[in-house]
């Protein structure tokens, strides 16, 4: 009864699937439960390709042998417990959280229920027993008088008692910890790792959190998902450019419902003010034209601190080894050499040289200093763009260290001398390097202003796939390289008042530096440009974070740690506070 049930729903399912149901009608009974079964968990976009290469083989044979191999190297991109999520709704991985959420928090609450503290407990009993001797022969080796004797033996004993009940209970969480951390990594979740700030306790609770679940699958099927349209190279200049439209369409729904959520959700003060979290999200970097044009005042100030010291402006790609590009750039066609390496892999090579170079910056005395900019070239394999800024003698040293690198790995194969790096110094009598990296910085963020990428694409619609490749690698985008804080900068503006004293002049000229977005002027009030951080004369002043109506100081949700906010400034030894209210968080 119940084979014909799932057979009826089979064939339910199969006649609303458009895609599916044409190859059904060409082949026998068993071979269209074998494609169903194979090819349900995947997108339509994933079914039709498959489909399509499978149905061109000559033979009933060599198709199913495409079905199944294809189908099989995807599944393996998901842990088999996950598998039927492939294509799925956000519902579905809330309700598979959930449950792994519920099960550790059964677990927690009652462990015994797999038995899994049966060795835990032998070696207990093995352990209270060597303890007691041990005792046992302290006891009989002190000298004590006989009016003593009890009550010192008690004594002895009740330490040693609430030594083992300690150790018991520390090896019990422990017991607990694994088992759990276990029971993530059947569902290909990394275990935590209890370091620094990260308790063994703190652990479980994450355990037992569906959010903390949450979010670790839907990275894991997001990135599931854009690994098998890689596979399938989907992702190229003639079909998806720079990440699936599935990533992307998925991307703009996760911001529409952080929008929705920000907007439903306000912060309130002692003085009463309210605001929504998407007002406050719209006045700081979060905002896209805030972020850009920040990015730019600062690089505008790298680049007139750079004029006034007289120091070249050099503009810098570098790009992967062929191993690492699924598709090549003309055609689109799938690249050979690839090795299934996906973009976060391919971004940890770049960072990996890019340490290696600055190694030896630091070893020959060399400090550039402006910004790298990462983006995903065609089929999503990133690349990066670096304008620096350099003394004139350091220029090729510079140069030779950094095409060094880029060509340590497979150096020697077709084309990498020539693609591999490149360098262009920038005239200023033709150009400015601001604007020469403007483009990349727009097109990165929002798009506006830039018209078409090389490919034709629509900038703003380009804009959103490389949001979503960003989001689903995980990679960050912008980095400054070289000058002082950017937070310190940021917490600057926030003063209003005038330090016009004389001992506070140099926090002044910071302050209105800052507040009137002159980012060379305030490296210059910072210590100039290689300073290290801890003989920059501002720093951040860090406090905890206190509930003012009841004194309470608040603690981190999972670890219990005392939380440390961003009050203000630390200047000439003393705290200059900028944020003077509490706040607390309220929804509609």
């Amino acid at each position: 009864m119940s084979i014909f049930r799932e057979t009826l729903i089979a064939k339910a399912i199969n006649e609303q699937d458009d895609i599916l149901t044409p190859y059904l009608e060409l082949v026998d009974k068993y071979d269209a439960a074998f494609l169903t079964k194979k090819l349900a968990p995947f997108s339509n976009k994933i079914k039709s390709t498959i489909l399509t290469d499978a149905f061109n083989k000559p033979n009933n044979f060599e198709r199913n042998r495409h079905v199944l191999d294809t189908t099989n190297k995807l599944y393996k991109l998901l842990p088999k417990k996950l598998a039927h999520l492939f294509f799925c709704f956000d519902d579905d991985i809330n309700n598979i959280a959930k449950e792994c959420a519920n099960y550790c928090r059964q677990i927690a609450i009652n462990p015994e229920k797999v038995n899994f503290l049966y060795y835990q407990t032998k070696n207990k009993q093995q352990n209270d027993s060597e303890l007691e001797r041990t005792v046992l022969r302290e006891f009989r080796s002190t000298k004590i008088t006989n009016s003593e004797t009890n009550s010192e033996k008690s004594a002895v004993f009740r330490s040693a008692n609430t030594e083992i009940s300690g150790e018991f209970a520390d090896a019990k969480q422990k017991a607990l910890f694994d088992f759990l951390s276990n029971y993530a990594i059947k569902f290909g979740v990394s275990p935590i790792e209890p370091k620094n700030n990260i308790k063994i306790s703190g652990c479980i609770k994450r355990y037992i959190d569906n959010r903390w679940w949450l979010r670790k699958f839907r990275k894991l099927i997001t990135q599931a998902n854009e690994k098998a349209a890689l596979h399938l190279n989907f992702v190229n200049r003639k079909r998806e450019i720079y990440a699936s439209n599935i990533t992307t369409q998925n991307r703009i729904t996760q911001r529409q419902r952080n929008d929705e959520l920000l907007s439903s959700t306000y912060i309130l003060n002692e003085q009463g003010q309210r605001y929504s979290l998407k007002e406050i999200s719209d006045l700081n970097v979060s905002n896209p034209k805030i972020r850009k044009d920040e990015l730019l005042c600062r690089a505008r100030g790298f680049e007139d601190l750079a004029k006034e010291l007289g120091h070249e402006a050099l503009f810098i790609t570098v790009t992967c080894p062929s191993k690492y590009h699924r598709a090549f750039s003309k055609s689109g066609a799938a690249n050979p050499k690839w090795e299934g390496f996906m973009p976060d892999e391919a971004n940890s090579y770049l960072n990996h040289q890019w340490q290696k170079a600055r190694a030896e910056f630091k070893r020959q005395n060399i400090a550039p200093y402006g910004f790298r900019v990462a983006e995903p070239q065609h089929d999503g394999t990133p690349h990066w763009h670096m304008l620096f800024f350099i003394e004139s003698e350091k220029l090729d040293a510079l140069k030779a260290i950094i095409r060094h690198y880029a060509l340590e790995v497979d150096g020697d194969e077709k084309g990498a001398a020539e693609n591999r790096c490149d360098f262009k110094q920038i005239d200023p009598n033709k150009g400015s390097a601001t604007g020469y990296i403007l483009k990349y910085i727009a097109k990165n963020i929002d798009g506006e202003g830039v018209g078409e990428d090389k490919f034709g694409n629509d900038s703003l619609l380009v804009a959103q796939r490389i949001d979503a490749w960003a989001s689903c690698w995980c990679i960050r985008q912008f980095q400054q390289i070289g000058g002082a804080s950017v937070s310190v900068w940021r917490e600057l503006r926030r003063l209003h008042s005038i330090f016009n004293d004389k001992k506070d002049s140099l926090l002044e000229q910071a302050r209105f530096a800052a507040d009137n977005s002159d980012w060379k002027g305030y490296i210059l009030a910072m210590g100039g440009l290689h300073t290290k951080l801890k003989d920059r004369p501002i720093k951040l002043h860090y406090d905890l974070n206190i509930v003012e109506e009841t004194g309470e100081c608040l603690q981190s949700y999972y670890d219990g740690e005392l939380i440390l906010k961003v009050k203000g400034l630390w200047f000439a030894g003393k705290a200059i506070i900028t944020r003077h209210y509490s706040w607390k968080v309220e929804k509609a």
